[in-house]
């Protein structure tokens, strides 16, 4: 079992991500720098008595290229994938090695990937569908110069066999401080571009524009993102990403309400609601937030969007099929903003203190960023 590490430029994480690996029963650790110029590749000689390789390879503006790059040095046996910003929690190691021996007794694994649980210790959230551990001579390689992603087949990529574990991966990297500093953003960006320019008909990096960009783009080009999304849902698009089309539009529509709900663009805020409720095929968790929403920062409140909010907010089969929150802190949220509407700040107070903050377009830490709320005293409640 060998763990791979990609850096550049890490020395604020590259020691406490190899602490939690080294001397924790793996075969080998490999760090792949790709162009350090800070004290990195230094900081890992330090560990090269644990047993820690380094390896450079060149940065050629793909971090897919890096990945395979490493699968090929690793060969064969299991081969995990821990980012320079990410460390294991201590029980995992444990849990993963045991997991993986269990799996000795299968015969074909060759397109089996498994996803660890990234818990990201910024925002208090989760992922539990990114591919990191697979076997490295089973063929799988990764695509994409950024957002990469895990794909099967000889002549033609085709989709991962994914399978969730239960070890968990915790994360940093999306602080802000961190996305400022490694400017993050510009560089997915232009990555992005590339990406869309090679492989224009892949719906992964429109998604990913939107994620990446969300409050620099336009109503209209929002719009425009969603629609083409529309269209490649409604097609036969083979690209080997195990994630879907329509998965992407339902991803991208919910960003993209985020950012005109704050914008107030309400006509097109509804019309992505009923498409969002249509995919889900219910009463969608994440539309009913921006429905509340539209009320919260509006001009009425009503008791029945506060007691429909209510309702989905409790009712967990439909939580977890939001692609905000499926914990429904969102929800929380606009709970709150509704009943500080209604009853007042004491109140939505009250209910504040019972939850977990909910971070945004739309608030930051449970409280609207949105300065120009009616009064209270001029709303009209029914």
């Amino acid at each position: 079992m060998t763990v791979v590490v990609l850096a550049r430029d890490e020395q604020r994480c590259i020691a406490r991500c190899l602490d939690s690996v080294v001397g924790r029963g793996f075969a080998r650790i490999i760090v792949v720098d790709t162009g350090s110029v800070d004290r990195t590749p230094n900081m890992v000689e330090e560990y090269r008595s644990s047993g820690v390789e380094l390896m450079f390879v060149s940065w050629n503006d793909s971090f897919a290229e890096a990945r395979n790059l490493a699968i090929d040095a690793v060969d064969s046996g299991w081969i995990v994938f821990l980012d320079a910003d990410e460390w294991l929690a201590p029980e995992s190691p444990n849990r993963l090695i045991g997991a993986l021996r269990n799996l000795a007794v299968v015969s074909n694994m060759s397109r089996a990937a498994f996803a660890p649980i990234i818990y990201d210790v910024i925002h208090d959230s989760w992922v539990d569908q990114v591919p990191r551990i697979f076997l490295a001579d089973s063929g799988l390689r990764f695509r994409g110069p950024v957002h990469e992603y895990l794909v099967a087949g000889d002549k033609r990529d085709e989709p991962v066999e994914l399978t969730s574990l239960k070890v968990e991966f915790r994360h940093d990297g999306y602080s802000r401080e961190v996305i400022h500093v490694k400017r993050k953003t510009e560089r997915n960006l232009a990555l992005l571009g590339s990406a869309i320019a090679a492989d224009p008909d892949d719906p992964r990096w429109v998604y990913f524009t939107v994620r990446d960009s969300l409050p620099l783009l336009s109503p209209g080009e929002l719009v425009r993102h969603c629609e083409t999304l529309r269209r490649m849902a409604g097609q036969d698009v083979c690209t080997g990403d195990h994630v879907l089309p329509t998965e992407y539009l339902r991803r991208t529509l919910a960003l993209a309400c985020q950012s005109l709900t704050f914008r107030r663009e309400w006509r097109v805020v509804e019309e992505y609601c009923a498409l969002i409720d249509e995919i889900d095929g219910c009463s969608s968790p994440d539309a009913q937030y921006f429905r509340a929403m539209l009320e919260g920062i509006g001009e009425v409140v009503t008791d029945r969007t506060l007691r429909d909010t209510i309702s989905v907010r409790k009712n967990e089969e439909l939580l977890a099929k939001s692609t905000l929150c499926p914990a429904g802190r969102h929800l929380d949220a606009a709970i709150a903003l509704l009943v500080e509407r209604r009853f007042g700040v004491e109140k939505a107070e009250e209910y504040r203190g019972m939850c977990m903050d909910w971070d945004d377009m739309l608030f930051e830490r449970s409280r609207p960023r949105i300065s120009q709320l009616p009064s209270l005293a001029s709303s009209a409640v029914l």
